[in-house]
C-alpha cells in the first residue's frame, strides 16, 4: 500500500486506492484550522468565513486523495496542473480568509522568530518566495526525478501549500501591517506575483514536444496523447489561474472602492 500518490508506472484503473499519508496529513490540516477557526469565530468571524475555510480544507483532501492525486502523480499532466492551481492558488486563500485575525494575532513580533515572520511576509520576499517554488516545482529534472518516490511528491504538495500560504498571507492577512501596501499594491503584488506562473502556462501551450518524461513515458491514457496533454494543462493553468487572479482582484476592486463589503472577500490590508 502507497502512503503517497507517486508515479507508479502502473496502467490506470477507476478502482479506489487508499493513502494514508494524505488521510493523516489531511487530519493534521484539519485539527489546527478547527485550533483557530473556534479563536476566529469568538474573535468576530463570519459563519460564511469559517465554511470557506473548511472548503479549504476539503479542496486539499481533494487534490491529494485519489482520483486527482495518482493521476496527477504519474498520468496526466494536465491533473498535475489542477493540483497545483487547487493547492497553492485557490486553498490557501480559503483558509487564510477564514482564520486570518487569530493568525495576525499570534504572528510572532519580537527576537528572531519576529524578524524572520516580518522578512517571510514582506511582500516582495512573498511573491519572489512563491516564483521560485513555482519554477522549480515545474522544471523537468525536478518533476521526473521526484514524482516516482512518494517523499518527492509529498515534497512538492508541501511546497505548493506553503508557497501558496505565504502568496496571499500580505493579502488576506496582512500582519505585520505595513502603511505603503495599500489596495491598489496588493492588487499590482498579486498580478505580478503570478506571472511566472502564467509564464510556466504559455511553454506548456507552445512546446510541440513533451516537457516531461513521466508523463511523456506514462500508461497511455485513451483520451488524448501526452502533447494534447500538455496543451491541456498549459490552458488549465492559464485559464483557470488567470480567472482565479483576477477574480480575486475584482473584488479587492470593488470593496475598496466602495461598491462591495464582506468579511469573506480579501481584507484591505491593515495600516498602522
Amino acid at each position: 500500500m502507497q502512503w503517497w500518490c507517486s508515479a507508479s508506472g502502473k496502467p490506470w484503473t477507476w478502482d479506489p486506492q487508499f493513502y494514508p499519508g494524505v488521510w493523516v496529513a489531511t487530519a493534521v490540516l484539519a485539527l489546527v484550522f478547527y485550533a483557530y477557526a473556534r479563536r476566529a469565530r469568538a474573535m468576530g468571524a463570519s459563519r460564511l468565513a469559517y465554511w470557506l475555510g473548511w472548503s479549504g480544507v476539503g479542496l486539499v483532501w481533494q487534490a491529494l486523495d485519489w482520483p486527482v492525486g495518482p493521476l496527477a502523480a504519474g498520468y496526466l499532466q494536465s491533473a498535475h496542473a489542477l493540483q497545483f492551481l487547487s493547492l497553492a492558488l485557490v486553498a490557501p486563500p480559503l483558509l487564510l480568509v477564514a482564520v486570518r485575525k487569530p493568525l495576525a494575532a499570534s504572528l510572532p513580533t519580537a527576537g528572531a522568530a519576529g524578524r524572520m515572520a516580518a522578512l517571510l511576509t514582506q511582500p516582495m520576499i512573498a511573491g519572489v518566495l512563491f516564483n521560485l517554488v513555482a519554477i522549480a516545482t515545474h522544471m523537468p529534472v525536478v518533476v521526473d526525478t521526484l514524482m516516482p518516490s512518494q517523499a518527492g511528491a509529498f515534497a512538492i504538495d508541501v511546497a505548493w501549500v506553503a508557497g501558496g500560504l505565504v502568496l496571499w498571507w500580505p493579502v488576506i492577512v496582512g500582519a505585520p501591517a505595513r502603511a505603503w501596501f495599500s489596495v491598489p499594491v496588493a492588487m499590482l503584488y498579486l498580478f505580478l506575483a503570478t506571472l511566472v506562473h502564467t509564464g510556466i502556462a504559455m511553454v506548456m501551450l507552445i512546446r510541440e514536444f513533451p516537457m516531461y518524461a513521466i508523463y511523456e513515458l506514462a500508461p497511455p491514457w485513451p483520451e488524448w496523447s501526452p502533447l494534447e496533454d500538455q496543451h491541456l494543462a498549459g490552458g488549465v493553468m492559464e485559464l483557470a489561474g488567470a480567472a482565479v487572479i483576477f477574480g480575486i482582484i475584482t473584488v479587492m476592486f470593488f470593496r475598496w472602492s466602495g461598491g462591495v463589503a464582506g468579511d469573506v472577500a480579501p481584507p484591505a490590508p491593515p495600516r498602522d
